[in-house]
């Protein structure tokens, strides 16, 4: 009997621990979330300055987002490929803002013309003179290829028909409905500074549309250079270089991650080549104070 009320406290006690962990995230969330509002609309709409010659890649998701990026670096510089990943020379903007990657400051010591990548709605997206490029794409087109990447990036587990039915079409999904997104810029696609693709235009007429996006941006291309620009362009060419344009590795890239460096050298001994005299000192001082072992003439720890 003694056992089972032990056991039945345990259980009790556990149960009201984990209720109060819950809570707690559910608390830090929701601050979070607010505190990301605030610097949203500090650094959107009262820090960042537009500039005449910036440029807004502006999609809703899984619409040629990427595709836009790695087209306006191509045409704004001379194409290298020596970039860790494509956020670092067109930034995410609202990303960038809300996950406290860069504020007003960093989008001020960017060189012009700035080119941004976006996904907000029209109604969100700040303005000023700069120029704006909207590229809507197929909603059904939109709908696989959003379900595919909430399966790969996001551990979505249920059908494409769960999917569609209980989220994309109710916009449940990050960045809401797609009907909505793409209405909003369609309203404004005969302002001046505004630019509003196809993306089935890109695919059938890349050539000629990417004509159109030289014109509105007003770039001056040598002729003998589009070849280049295409084929860099390319599913083909952007397919070797994925790892410049995925998600994830984008991810890595914002935290200051290196990869391919967790398993380091493999070998003993390296903490003399980084410890200095003083350091070794105040280890060995330590060592010896909880009698863990002694260093030997190599510098290696042997423990006793």
């Amino acid at each position: 009997m003694v056992k089972s009320m032990k056991n039945l406290g345990k259980k009790t006690l556990s149960f009201l621990l984990k209720s109060y962990s819950i809570l707690l995230r559910e608390l830090i969330d929701i601050l979070t979330d607010i505190a990301s509002s605030n610097d949203f609309i500090r650094i959107a709409y009262l820090d960042f300055v537009p500039r005449p010659d910036d440029i807004f890649i502006v999609t809703y998701p899984r619409s040629g987002t990427t595709w836009m990026q790695m087209i306006l670096y191509q045409l704004a510089t001379d194409g290298n490929m020596d970039f860790p990943h494509i956020a670092q020379v067109c930034p995410w903007f609202d990303r960038s803002i809300m996950y406290n990657i860069m504020d007003g400051s960093d989008f001020e010591k960017l060189p012009s013309p700035r080119i941004f990548k976006s996904h907000l709605s029209y109604k969100r997206i700040p303005k000023g003179s700069c120029k704006y490029i909207y590229v809507a794409r197929d909603g059904q087109d939109v709908a696989v290829s959003y379900f595919h990447f909430y399966n790969s990036h996001l551990n979505f587990k249920g059908t494409f028909s769960e999917f569609f039915d209980k989220y994309f079409m109710r916009g449940k999904v990050q960045f809401g409905l797609w009907f909505t997104h793409v209405a909003q810029w369609q309203k404004h696609e005969n302002y001046p500074n505004v630019l509003f693709l196809k993306y089935e235009d890109l695919v059938n007429d890349f050539k000629g549309t990417l004509q159109k996006i030289i014109n509105f941006c007003g770039f001056q291309i040598e002729d003998e250079r589009l070849p280049e620009i295409m084929e860099r362009c390319s599913y083909a060419f952007m397919k070797k270089y994925e790892d410049k344009f995925d998600h994830i590795s984008g991810m890595i890239w914002e935290k200051g991650y290196k990869q391919n460096s967790f398993i380091r050298k493999g070998q003993a001994g390296s903490g003399k080549e980084y410890l200095t005299n003083q350091q070794k000192d105040q280890f060995i001082k330590e060592l010896n104070k909880w009698g863990l072992g002694k260093l030997s003439d190599e510098n290696i720890l042997i423990l006793t």
